[in-house]
C-alpha cells in the first residue's frame, strides 16, 4: 500500500510538470487569450490536487484511481505538448517573413547534349539575358561563372524576352540566363505556352534579399489590410513567382468584418518601380514588395502585411482536412495537366486536386480570369471554413507541417495572436466578397517589351472598390447584398470604356 502512495505521488509531481508545460506552451503559441490560459490552469491544478487526495487516501481503490488519473492525464499532456510545439514550430517559420529569394537559372535546349555550365563554356556558347530581368541578379550570376571557371564568358543582351528566344531558336546564342520567374511569364504566353518544357536548366543560383524596411510603424491591428499572393506552382513560396491570385482583405476586428477584394491578374496596373504599366500578375517576378506597392497606389490605401500561399501546396492541406465544401455557380468542366475535373451547380465537395482544378478553370467560363478570381475567393473560404472543423484538430501536426513552404507571411506571430484571441473572445467573422473587372485589350506590357493581352480596368469598379475599402476600415455597415446588387447591375458603357456602376457613398 505504501508503495502505491509513493508511485501515486511521484506520477502527480510528473503530471504538475507536464501541466505547467502544456500551459507554457500554448501561451506562448500568442493564439490563446488569457482568460482561457487561466481557467486551463485552474482546471490542471485541480485534477492534480484530486490526484494527490486520492493518493493519500488510505483505500486501495483510492490510489489505483489516482495511479490510472495520474498516467492518463500525462498521456494527454504529453501528447498536447507535442501538437502545440508542432503548431509553435510552424509559426515561427510562416511568420515575420522578411526574406525573399531570386532565382536565377542557366538553361539551355532540352535536347542539348551539354549537360552542365563548364561543358557550354568549354564549348564557347554564347549567352543571351534580357533587359527587363533583375540585372543585378543576372549580373552577379554572370560574374560568378566567370569568376568559377577562370574565364570571361559572351553575353548578348536582349531587350525582350521574346528577342532573345527568337535569337535562341536561329541558333545565335546556344544559352539564356534568366530568372525563373522571367521563364515563366514566357510560359503563360500564348505562342511560347510552357516554353520552359523545352529548355534543361544547367546552373542555379539563389539570391536571398531582406524585403524593403520600411520606417517602423504602429499597425492598428483592429483596422487594416493584408494582401494574399497565391502562386500557382510547385516548389518553395519564398521563390519570386507571377502573383495568379491577388487578394485585399480588409479587416476591421471592431465589427468583426473581413472584406476579399479580387483583383484580375490580367488588370492593366503601373509598376510601383517604374510606372511602367504591366499585368498585375507580373509585378510577382519582382518580389512581393512590388506587387504590393502596386495595389496600394491603385487602390490609394495602405496594406500593412502580406501572405503567400501556394495553392499547389495548398493540395496537401485540403487532402488532409477530408476535403472542402464549395457551393459553385455554374456547372463546367476544368482541364488542368493533373487531369479533367466536372463540377455541378451548387454544393460539390472536393479533394485537393478537385479544389485545385476549381481554382484553375479560366477558359471554362464566359467571364474567364473574373470568374477565376470569384472560384478562388470560394476555395479560400471553404478551406478556413474547414480549418474551424474537428478534422483540423484530427490531423493538427501533419496540416502544420505543410504550411511551412506553402505560406509565409511579414505578420508577427504576435499580430496574428491578438486576431485569433479576439475572434475567440468576440464571436464570428462577417466575411464579405467582391471583385473589379474590366474590359479586354491588347496593350504592351513591360516584362515582356510587346504587346499582350491584358484588361483595361473600368473607373467606376475601382472607385467602387476603393470606396468600400474606406467603409469597412471605418466600420460602416456594408452587407454583402449591397455588393452584389452593384456587381449585377453594373453595365459597361461602351463608350466610355468605364463601366456605370454607382459607388457606394
Amino acid at each position: 500500500m505504501k508503495t502505491m502512495k509513493i508511485i501515486g505521488y511521484i506520477l502527480a509531481g510528473v503530471q504538475l510538470f507536464a501541466s505547467i508545460a502544456a500551459i507554457y506552451l500554448a501561451m506562448s503559441t500568442k493564439l490563446v487569450p488569457t482568460k482561457f490560459g487561466v481557467l486551463g490552469t485552474i482546471a490542471l491544478l485541480l485534477v492534480f490536487g484530486v490526484v494527490v487526495l486520492l493518493a493519500r487516501m488510505r483505500k486501495k481503490g483510492a490510489r489505483i484511481a489516482a495511479i490510472i488519473i495520474a498516467l492518463f492525464m500525462i498521456v494527454v499532456l504529453l501528447i498536447g505538448c507535442y501538437f502545440v510545439s508542432v503548431a509553435n514550430k510552424a509559426m515561427d517559420d510562416v511568420t515575420g517573413v522578411t526574406v525573399e529569394v531570386d532565382e536565377v537559372n542557366v538553361y539551355v535546349a532540352k535536347d542539348d547534349v551539354i549537360s552542365s555550365i563548364n561543358e557550354a563554356v568549354a564549348n564557347a556558347y554564347v549567352f543571351g539575358t534580357v533587359t527587363t530581368d533583375d540585372t543585378t541578379h543576372i549580373s552577379e550570376t554572370i560574374d560568378k561563372i566567370n569568376s568559377d571557371l577562370g574565364t570571361t564568358i559572351t553575353t548578348k543582351e536582349y531587350d525582350t524576352i521574346f528577342d532573345l528566344i527568337a535569337d535562341f531558336e536561329a541558333g545565335n546564342i546556344q544559352s539564356i540566363i534568366s530568372s525563373s520567374g522571367t521563364i515563366l511569364v514566357l510560359d503563360s504566353t500564348e505562342d511560347y505556352l510552357d516554353y520552359s518544357a523545352k529548355l534543361k536548366k544547367i546552373m542555379e543560383t539563389t539570391y536571398k534579399e531582406e524585403l524593403a524596411a520600411e520606417e517602423e510603424k504602429e499597425v492598428d491591428l483592429d483596422h487594416f489590410c493584408v494582401y494574399f499572393s497565391g502562386i500557382d506552382t510547385f516548389g518553395s513560396v519564398t521563390v519570386r513567382s507571377r502573383s495568379d491570385v491577388n487578394i485585399i482583405g480588409v479587416v476591421n476586428n471592431k465589427t468583426k468584418t473581413v472584406l476579399l477584394l479580387s483583383t484580375p491578374r490580367d488588370y492593366y496596373v503601373p509598376l510601383s518601380i517604374n510606372g511602367k504599366k504591366d499585368k498585375l500578375t507580373h509585378t510577382g517576378i519582382y518580389g512581393i514588395d512590388c506587387s504590393t506597392k502596386t495595389l496600394e497606389d491603385f487602390y490609394d490605401t495602405d496594406i500593412s502585411y502580406y501572405v503567400r500561399v501556394n495553392f499547389s501546396g495548398f493540395q496537401s492541406i485540403i487532402d488532409k482536412l477530408g476535403g472542402i465544401d464549395v457551393d459553385s455557380e455554374y456547372a463546367f468542366t476544368s482541364e488542368t495537366q493533373e487531369g479533367t475535373y466536372s463540377y455541378v451547380q451548387g454544393m460539390n465537395h472536393l479533394n485537393g486536386e478537385e479544389a485545385l482544378g476549381f481554382a484553375r478553370a479560366r477558359y471554362a467560363f464566359t467571364d474567364g480570369d473574373r470568374q477565376r478570381g470569384r472560384n478562388q475567393m470560394l476555395v479560400i473560404k471553404a478551406t478556413i471554413e474547414k480549418l474551424e472543423s474537428s478534422e483540423m484538430l484530427k490531423n493538427y501536426g501533419a496540416i502544420m507541417d505543410d504550411m511551412d513552404g506553402s505560406f509565409q507571411t511579414d505578420m508577427k506571430k504576435e499580430d496574428i495572436g491578438y486576431l485569433v484571441q479576439s475572434t475567440l473572445s468576440g464571436g464570428n467573422w462577417k466575411v464579405l466578397t467582391c471583385s473589379v473587372s474590366g474590359s479586354d485589350s491588347t496593350q504592351v506590357c513591360f516584362s515582356l517589351g510587346q504587346s499582350a493581352y491584358v484588361m483595361e480596368p473600368y473607373t467606376n469598379d475601382v472607385t467602387y472598390a476603393t470606396n468600400l475599402i474606406d467603409k469597412v476600415l471605418n466600420g460602416d455597415e456594408v452587407t454583402q447584398d449591397e455588393i452584389n446588387q452593384y456587381l449585377e447591375t453594373r453595365t459597361l458603357d461602351e463608350t466610355s470604356g468605364t463601366d456605370t456602376g454607382s459607388d457606394p457613398e
